[in-house]
């Protein structure tokens, strides 16, 4: 015989049962492959999201490494002499930019392994309209950076009027910001030794830094080009000029400050 308190646990059971099976409904169905979905896409976003912030800020210690690496080759590279044949991404100068507190040393060449962590100077083979100048010296010094973090992230907030100073063995060379202007990547003549008038490209009268980034952030459909004009060459026994006496090593000789 069953007593009442078991024939009622029977169908508390039977009834827990129903329910369960009246809620394997298509909506339920479609609720769920819905919120699996969502919390793949949210996993996916949040991978992106860390992956970008790796692409901004990640490989700053990466950069800073390197280019303690490369101030030291440039070091050796004046020492050898002017006469020293430059190699492919060997260093070749160092650059200032005071208004940004940002530094590097450039090196030759704008392939991808040249510039992977630092800016790079365009050579004679990457100039189509004539030979790569020197820096200070008539013609157009012009420098490729990836658009990430310690290399030419910020270079959209330069604008007329900025200073730009590029090192090279002997000078300071001060360079003032006169245009900035974001082209299509086919736009190769704002590296020719005179963009602004190409009949010069063969005799460039005007001392010229140009520099080129990505654009927008994290894309490449565009390019923005910052031109720059020399207004001052410094012979390095004056010291430091002033506009970046505060960015010089905090030893040796170069950090003494500006006459």
């Amino acid at each position: 015989m069953v007593s009442t308190s078991e024939r009622g646990a029977h169908r508390r059971t039977r009834g827990s049962d129903r329910r369960a099976r009246r809620r394997l409904t298509g909506g339920d169905i479609a609720r769920g492959v819905l919120r699996t979905v969502g919390e793949l896409l949210f996993t996916a976003g949040v991978v992106m999201l860390f992956f970008a912030a790796y692409q901004v800020y990640g490989k700053q210690i990466e950069t800073d490494r390197e280019q303690e690496q490369l101030s030291q080759g440039l070091e050796e590279t004046w020492e050898a002499g002017p006469d020293s044949e430059p190699l492919p991404g060997s260093a070749d100068s160092r650059m200032y930019i005071p208004g940004l507190d940002l530094q590097w040393v450039v090196v030759n060449g704008v392939q991808p392994e040249d510039i992977r962590y630092s800016p790079g100077r365009y050579t004679d083979e990457d100039v189509a309209g004539g030979d790569s100048a020197d820096p200070g010296q008539p013609g157009n010094y012009a420098v490729a950076g990836h658009r990430v973090s310690g290399i030419f992230w910020d270079l959209d907030l330069l604008s007329d009027g900025d200073e730009i100073v590029v090192e090279d063995r002997d000078n300071y060379y001060t360079y003032e910001v006169i245009d900035e202007v974001t082209v299509t990547p086919d736009k190769v003549e704002v590296v020719d030794p005179d963009p602004f008038d190409p009949e010069n490209n063969d005799d460039p009268q005007r001392s010229l830094l140009t520099l080129t980034t990505c654009a927008p952030k994290l894309n490449n459909t565009h390019r923005l080009i910052v031109h720059a004009e020399l207004s001052e060459t410094r012979p390095k026994e004056q010291g430091m000029p002033e506009n970046i006496a505060h960015m010089a090593p905090e030893d040796g000789d170069a950090a003494k400050e500006a006459e």
